[in-house]
């Protein structure tokens, strides 16, 4: 799954700072953590609007790689 981090860190952090982003679709792709996880984590670090910018950030990651598996799985074989 190819993430466009550093876009989606933009558009909510206005800067290139993908970590959340990243946070989120390794949580989505691999089940090692939780999103709730990584939304616990982010509010341990951060707090106001730094924090809801990058919980968003994490959050689209994660349904954007649990929508395109849910569509792989869907997608007939070739």
């Amino acid at each position: 799954v190819t993430v466009q981090a550093t876009e989606m860190a933009m558009q909510h952090l206005k800067r290139p700072l993908p970590n959340a982003v990243l946070l989120g679709g390794l949580a989505a792709l691999s089940g090692i953590v939780t999103l709730d996880a990584v939304v616990h984590a982010i509010h341990d670090t951060f707090s106001g609007a730094v924090a809801a910018a990058n919980v968003a950030a994490a959050t689209e990651a994660f349904e954007f790689v649990q929508q395109h598996q849910q569509e792989r799985a869907h997608a007939p074989a070739d």
